[in-house]
């Protein structure tokens, strides 16, 4: 022990005097310098520190996720790879976790102490195993599903009596999951790319292990009720949620406010006209409020979702300010979601246009938010969309987006398919209303790890640099498009090279003109070199082609124009109609210019098998600008006949 230092005295003085001060300052202390007050212990979660340096740092838009690989080459860049690789990579740990659970005797040792249960292999329950209460109760606590209907089947086969208050927790969890095995919450990968489902079809299991399970309890109590109808209108079961809610009022029995919410919510599939939908959620708001059953957020929104449900209703948009205003009365603050059905009720495609989302917004700016209800998460998502379809404001959208960057905020914008819809309106919306080069820095920022654009939204970028001539763009988005797997798509192939011809080469900046060429020359390479069979290919039109020949001659690629001349010529049942004639008069006169003769007759045989009415002209044309050979002359003569380009003193040639 004397090996090891101890600092000196002085320095710990030092320490506690530190100390005492602070605690004066913070006034947890007494003046007295030798006393010393530990603060009392603040419970915190195992993340708050990891919490708190992530709040000092900005998000990172030049680099990719963290849970990518850190190298360029292994970087996802199109949607499609980087859902693959998140999945993969979690498919990894899933299959790790199958073969701990298959295989638990491989997996003996158990260096943990305090004894750590989520570490260990789950217990799987086999047909014959003796099982009790207190394995029951283990996990139905748990939330296993699956386990605690294999191990109730053992309990009732070994006549082992269940107590009704674990036949009530039973209950509660077979009906909140539906008798289902959930998406582990390790499992982050997989629930962020699962979008959620909106089926309005009915997926309840009826008379299955739950209406069973309700039938055992003894005293059929307020709890198992209210646990029954709740599964049922939550998974549509409708009329038989409504059989047990008219026999509770028979009977006199109590229901609880989430059982009224959960009514209110399907009130539209036990009603057809608007109204009568309407006047059965009044019915259920004066039930509650004659039995004493307080109201509370979860009551707000489903009363704004039954009529977000009949929003063509004339009365909804009126009736859906009066319901917010009569729950203001009553203290109840809205969420996220509440202003969700806002949105959905005012701002309809047809519908009048309406200002809505700006008041929100003022209500909402400079707020960060807790999750309370489920619908949270599809507010700045609908916002958006309102921001770009409804009021086709660019300044609304950034306040959105600013909003969606406070704090935490971030949080709720949902899933993978959420965000993706997200960007895309943010990303149209800016397209359409900022100048080219403000919007490509939009572009830089968000392309490609916060956000791939979709072959539509890429559409709509291509047009805007094409009609604002910013064509020194387009070797970055062709580099980008090659990248996102678009240059396999007809239409925006054809944009492309569309936008490409738009350049006139000058001699200022011969730079940009042989980039815009190697984009030509790689469209035309890729194109020819694509997989036959594959699914998604680029198919050649006249057009497409016509535009390759312009851009490649304007820009002295003379070799590559008379590639695809002869493309055009050997496969023209590959080719989707023929070259236009602008873009073999071009061919024509870079060949002349060459004294290339072969070409020029080429391209005089393809115009008149295209039907051209320029092709008498371009063999007058050849005729007066190269020395023609009697091959050459034959040729145009059968094709066209001598008199068309022919003089009258000129001897026919020979056959």
């Amino acid at each position: 022990m004397s090996a090891l230092w101890r600092p000196p005295l002085p320095f710990l003085r030092l320490i506690a005097a530190g100390i005492s001060r602070a605690s004066q300052h913070r006034g947890l202390g007494t003046p007295a310098g030798d006393t010393i007050v530990i603060p009392k212990r603040i419970q915190r979660s195992p993340t708050d520190i990891l919490q708190a340096l992530a709040g000092t740092v900005g998000q990172d838009t030049t680099g990719p996720h963290y849970k990518y690989s850190d190298d360029p080459f292994l970087n996802p860049y199109s949607n499609l790879t980087k859902r693959s690789y998140a999945l993969s990579k979690e498919s990894g740990r899933k299959a790790a976790r199958w073969i701990r659970e298959k295989y638990p005797r491989l997996f003996s040792h158990r260096p943990d102490d305090p004894f750590i249960e989520s570490f260990q292999p789950k217990q799987q329950y086999q047909e014959g195993e003796q099982v009790g209460v207190d394995t029951l109760v283990g996990v139905v606590a748990r939330g296993e599903v699956a386990n605690a209907v294999t191990v109730y089947h053992l309990c009732k086969n070994q006549g082992v009596a269940l107590p009704d208050e674990l036949l009530q927790d039973l209950l509660e969890l077979l009906c909140f999951y539906n008798e289902e095995e959930q998406v582990d919450v390790e499992w982050v990968e997989e629930r962020w790319y699962r979008q959620a489902s909106t089926t309005t079809r009915k997926t309840w299991k009826d008379n299955r292990l739950a209406e069973e399970v309700f039938a055992s309890l003894t005293t059929r109590g307020p709890a198992a009720y209210c646990a029954l109808i709740r599964g049922m209108a939550q998974y549509l079961q409708v009329d038989r949620a409504w059989q047990l809610y008219q026999e509770c009022r028979e009977k006199g029995i109590p229901l609880d406010t989430g059982t009224h919410n959960a009514l209110i919510r399907v009130a539209s599939f036990l009603r057809d006209a608007s109204d009568l939908r309407w006047q059965l959620v009044q019915e259920l708001l004066c039930t509650m409020a004659e039995r004493d059953v307080q109201p509370d957020l979860g009551t707000l929104n489903a009363t704004l979702e039954a009529l977000a449900q009949v929003s063509g209703w004339r009365q909804a948009r009126d009736l859906s300010l009066k319901v917010l205003m009569e729950f203001h009365q009553l203290g109840i603050k809205p969420s996220l979601a509440t202003y969700y059905y806002l949105l959905l009720i005012h701002c309809r495609d047809r519908g009048p246009r309406s200002d809505i989302l700006v008041g929100i917004l003022d209500q909402l700016e400079g707020q960060s938010f807790t999750l309370q209800d489920p619908k949270d998460t599809s507010f700045f998502v609908t916002a958006m969309e309102v921001a770009r379809n409804h009021l086709k404001s660019l300044k609304v959208a950034e306040r959105v987006d600013s909003l969606l960057h406070l704090g935490d905020n971030h949080l709720f914008i949902g899933d993978s398919y959420k965000e993706s819809v997200y960007y895309r309106h943010y990303f149209a919306l800016s397209c359409s209303s900022l100048p080219i080069d403000e919007f490509m820095q939009v572009y830089d920022k968000l392309v490609p790890h916060i956000y791939t654009p979709e072959p539509g939204i890429m559409q709509e970028v291509l047009e805007a640099v094409q009609t604002s001539g910013a064509l020194h763009y387009l070797p970055q988005l062709w580099s980008d498009m090659v990248t996102f797997d678009h240059s396999s798509r007809d239409k925006l192939v054809g944009l492309m090279l569309a936008a490409l011809t738009h350049h006139h080469p000058s001699p200022d900046n011969p730079q940009l003109t042989e980039r815009l060429v190697t984009i030509a020359k790689d469209i035309w390479t890729r194109v020819q070199e694509q997989d036959p069979n594959r699914r998604n290919r680029v198919t050649w039109t006249g057009q497409m082609l016509g535009w390759v020949v312009e851009v490649v001659v304007r820009c002295g690629e003379y070799q590559t124009a008379t590639e695809v001349l002869q493309e055009a010529t050997t496969t023209p049942q590959a080719v989707l109609g023929v070259l236009p004639a602008p873009s073999l008069t071009a061919l024509l006169s870079a060949a002349l210019h060459r004294k290339d003769t072969d070409t020029a007759v080429a391209v005089v045989l393809y115009a008149q098998d295209a039907g051209h009415q320029e092709t008498g002209q371009m063999a007058q044309q050849v005729h007066s600008s190269l020395p023609l050979s009697n091959q050459h002359l034959a040729k145009l003569a059968s094709a066209l006949g001598r008199d068309v380009y022919l003089p009258h003193d000129t001897p026919a040639p020979a056959t």
